[in-house]
């Protein structure tokens, strides 16, 4: 009787066994790669689109080297420099690695002096400012009229939601100040076939105004002349200096 339970217990074993074998040797091996970046020193004999050719010393024939978007290009510091800077005939060390036949370039750095280009210059557009001295005509929903001492006829001036308008201290003031009548100071800039206005300064009325206004308008026109030419002395002498 226990040899007949030993034999069933025995065959149940092995037949369990048997189930749970298929599962085990069903799964995948695990498989490790092992990527290895090596370095080539040499210089550069063809530089393309897509790939460059490098010739080292301890090469007999060039080595072609594949670059991507990923590529780097750095100087001995370590410093980024731009790819157009990497040309024919110049000294590099490149580290790549192995994908099957092909040599990818990760990192080239550029070795020796390297003549960085200059940003271009700054494009800036000057706006020439004009003042105007005279007294409001008309002011309508998006212009004025102003007539000047030396005027024969009333000048029209474009106003926008950036025109400031103050008194002779600065003070901001309503727009509705600026009236028929009124003695204002103009400043604006032409804009093809209009005067667009800055900014409006309101005068009080009172006699001489525009004499003393126009003595203080010369007296500031001498005071910029005068620091321009001392801008100009001092250039020249630094330009002398160098």
């Amino acid at each position: 009787m226990n040899t007949t339970k030993c034999i069933f217990a025995t065959a149940a074993f092995m037949g369990l066994s048997l189930a749970i074998a298929p599962f085990a040797s069903a799964q995948p091996p695990v498989v490790v790669r092992v990527t290895k970046t090596t370095t080539t020193t040499g210089t550069i004999s063809e530089f393309g689109p897509d790939r460059m050719v490098v010739r080292s010393e301890t090469s007999p024939t060039p080595l072609h080297y594949t670059f991507t978007k990923s590529t780097t290009y750095v100087d001995e510091t370590g410093a980024p420099v731009s790819i157009e800077t990497v040309k024919s005939g110049l000294p590099v060390t490149v580290h790549f690695t192995r994908d099957g036949d092909r040599l990818l370039a990760d990192k080239v750095v550029v070795q020796g002096p390297i003549v960085r280009v200059a940003p271009p210059p700054e494009t800036r557009t000057t706006r020439t400012t004009t003042e105007e001295i005279g007294t409001v005509g008309e002011f309508g929903a998006d212009a004025f009229t102003v007539r000047g001492e030396a005027a024969q006829a009333p000048v029209r001036y474009s106003y926008t939601k950036t025109t400031t308008y103050v008194d002779e201290d600065g003070n901001p003031v309503a727009v509705e100040t600026v009236r028929s009548g009124v003695p204002v100071t103009v400043h604006y800039a032409n804009e093809g076939e209009r005067r667009v206005v800055s900014q409006v300064i309101v005068h009080k009325e009172r006699p001489g105004l525009f004499e003393r206004l126009r003595q203080k308008r010369n007296e500031e026109r001498v005071r910029e002349d005068a620091e321009r030419l001392n801008r100009s002395e001092e250039k020249l002498r630094r330009e002398k200096k160098d």
